[in-house]
């Protein structure tokens, strides 16, 4: 905060702008780049490259001013201002005194004070306004009457933003993981950040300043798509949903690389452009020794300055159309009504040599859905981005675009190497449909309404594809109203960054490979294993099909033996004689079974010893399977003969005889 407080003294001193909040606007136009702040507000008659000796008169130009900074007035302006002194207290310590007129808005109010005291403006919020007021942020102090000297509370913390958007169920939370890229001064870090729908880009952005101390003008994010602006809310800018990723690094970086990498080849372009009919800018020679060794430093930003010079004045722009203008109509890069795509774009590249000559970019021989699959639908380590190139015979930018940036030697060498080029010209309405509705196909709606909404004043342009993880995107779109080093400097930046994510890749893919390739062996061990178990379950079901027809046999062998035993048990029935009544020829025999059991009947003492076996025999007690037994003598009758009456063998009048299983 002290070097940014250093700055913008040394700005005000000397440029004499006593308005903090303007100085401010200027150095945050051009990232708090001292020498081009100064060099832009200066007025040009007093400027002059470091390398002339004579001077140019130019008229003075516009002065740029930010979106942020659209209400401030600037200090030249012919309107008399009221100035207005602030004191900012917060926890009952006056933390700044602002002096701002009464142009400014509440938006440049904030961001004076988080100039002053690093308090993004998401979390300022103001109390005690004169009459009770509560403005917007976008109101200007001259509508609120307020009087010149006041106080405000300013309320801020963390907390507060927290409950209020823990406060707010009926919005979606969204969580982003914002990967810092490390520099010279800071490591790597990713930061898992929350916040509601309702969210701005903006407020994001100054979040992200407040916890990383990168202010949000030397901020270059990777993961926003093309058509948000600072005031998009994360439920309009079509984001992932819950979770999406993001890449930041400084500016400044990309800037410095661009610098230390085509300052030979910038400078050199700007010895060819000063002797060419085209009018050229020169730089102060007012700020003595801090401006000559600032310009020596940077001759960078004095070639960018005279390039960007040629775009400030319009009437030199319209002499150079009309002397560069053939007297008759030149023909068209693709005529009206081109039978199919690719014949619109071998036209193409055969009429842009025609016109722009041999040094240009190679472009793609092909349509642009064969562009999209052989630059993004590759493997990662052979993936480059996708450049299509946007013409347009009516914009008034679009000689100067392809003669003097697209075509120069620096921009064409870079192209060639780290992009695939695919161009079309958008001159004629059916030529224009006939590309919108191809990138619908090819890359969705989002794309379609992207390039729809590129305006005609705006073109032409380059329009830089990527695919990230499965979804192929407009990483960034370089309209054709910059110079030389704003396209380098956008070029680079876009591959600086499309590196960082296919290291990321080619090491994702390459575990996503060892993965596939643990699991083809696995597979392949498991298809192994399946084979040698249905080996088993074949062998064991063909063994229990043989158990099976065994079982079967042996069951039908035992209904068969049952069925004779059956058969024989129903003769034996209706033969056996009835049991007597008890008498003098009675005799009654008692049977003890094994299981401790016994059965008691009465026979006739003139039965033979075969009536016995028979009564056992449909009792279940064959003499193939039991003994009889006699207590005294002991003897097995089953051993003797069958004819021998019950008498005779002295079981009358009465015996009791013991079965015992064979």
């Amino acid at each position: 905060m002290d070097d940014k407080n250093g700055i913008i003294a040394d700005f005000q001193a000397i440029t004499g702008i006593d308005n903090a909040g303007e100085a401010l606007m200027h150095l945050s136009n051009f990232n708090w780049d001292l020498l081009a702040a100064v060099q832009h507000v200066t007025p040009q008659h007093t400027q002059h490259l470091p390398s002339e000796g004579r001077s140019t008169q130019l008229s003075a130009p516009t002065v740029m001013i930010a979106d942020d900074f659209s209400g401030m007035t600037a200090s030249t302006s012919n309107e008399t201002r009221r100035l207005i002194t602030i004191e900012i207290e917060q926890n009952g310590h006056i933390i700044a005194t602002l002096k701002v007129n009464d142009g400014s808005t509440i938006d440049d109010l904030k961001t004076l004070v988080y100039a002053e005291c690093n308090i993004p403006c998401c979390l300022q919020n103001f109390n005690g306004w004169p009459n009770n007021q509560l403005p917007s942020n976008k109101d200007t102090l001259s509508k609120l009457n307020l009087p010149d000297r006041f106080k405000l509370n300013l309320m801020s913390g963390n907390e507060d933003l927290n409950h209020e958007l823990n406060g707010r169920a009926n919005l979606r939370m969204f969580t982003l993981n914002i990967t810092m890229e490390a520099t010279t001064s800071s490591e790597y870090q990713v930061y898992k950040l929350s916040f509601s729908s309702d969210q701005t880009v903006a407020q994001v952005k100054e979040v992200v300043a407040s916890l990383t101390k990168l202010p949000v003008s030397n901020q270059q994010w990777l993961g926003w798509p093309h058509f948000v602006t600072p005031a998009t809310t994360l439920e309009e800018s079509h984001i992932n949903y819950p979770v999406h990723d993001f890449k930041l690094k400084p500016s400044n970086s990309i800037l410095k690389h661009t610098r230390r990498r085509y300052n030979t080849r910038l400078s050199q372009s700007v010895i060819d452009m000063e002797t060419s009919d085209s009018p050229m800018p020169s730089s102060s020679t007012s700020s003595s020794s801090t401006s000559s060794s600032s310009s020596e430093e940077d001759p960078f930003e004095d070639a960018a300055e005279s390039l960007s010079g040629i775009d400030d004045d319009d009437d030199d722009v319209d002499t150079m159309f009309m002397d560069t203008e053939a007297p008759t109509r030149i023909r068209p890069l693709i005529a009206e009504d081109t039978e199919d795509e690719l014949a619109g774009c071998i036209q193409f590249i055969d009429e842009f040599q025609n016109r722009y000559g041999d040094m240009r970019p190679q472009f793609f021989l092909g349509t642009l859905d064969q562009a999209i699959k052989i630059a993004c639908f590759k493997p990662a380590k052979d993936k480059r981005l996708l450049a299509v190139y946007l013409h347009h015979d009516r914009s008034v930018l679009s000689n100067v675009f392809c003669t003097q940036l697209l075509c120069f030697e620096s921009v064409v060498q870079y192209l060639n190497t780290n992009f695939l080029v695919w161009g079309w010209d958008m001159t004629h309405p059916s030529n224009r449909n006939r590309l919108l509705q191809s990138a619908s196909l090819s890359l969705g709606t989002m794309a379609e309404i992207t390039l729809r909404a590129i305006d005609i004043n705006r073109l032409p342009a380059l329009v830089l594809f990527t695919r990230n993880r499965s979804n192929t995107e407009i990483l960034s779109v370089i309209n054709g109203d910059c110079n030389i080093s704003e396209l380098l400097s956008s070029l680079i930046n876009a591959q600086e960054m499309f590196a960082i994510q296919q290291q990321i890749e080619i090491k994702e893919e390459g575990e996503r490979n060892m993965r596939e390739m643990i699991k083809v062996e696995q597979d392949e061990a498991y298809q192994q294993s399946l084979a040698i178990d249905r080996a088993k379950e074949e062998t064991k079901r063909v063994q229990e099909m043989e158990e099976k027809a065994i079982r079967s046999q042996i069951e039908s062998q035992e209904r068969q033996v049952a069925a004779e035993k059956e058969a024989i048990r129903q003769r034996i029935v209706a033969s056996l004689p009835a049991e007597p009544e008890p008498g003098d020829q009675v005799t009654k025999i008692r049977f003890r079974l094994p299981l401790g059991k016994f059965l008691e009947r009465r026979f006739q003492a003139s039965d033979n010893l075969q009536v016995l076996f028979d009564y056992l025999f449909i009792s279940g007690f064959s003499q193939e399977e039991f003994k009889v037994i006699s207590s005294w003598p002991r003897r097995d009758l089953t051993t003797l003969g069958v004819t021998q009456t019950l008498k005779e063998l002295n079981l009358y009048p009465q015996e009791t005889l013991t079965l015992e299983e064979r």
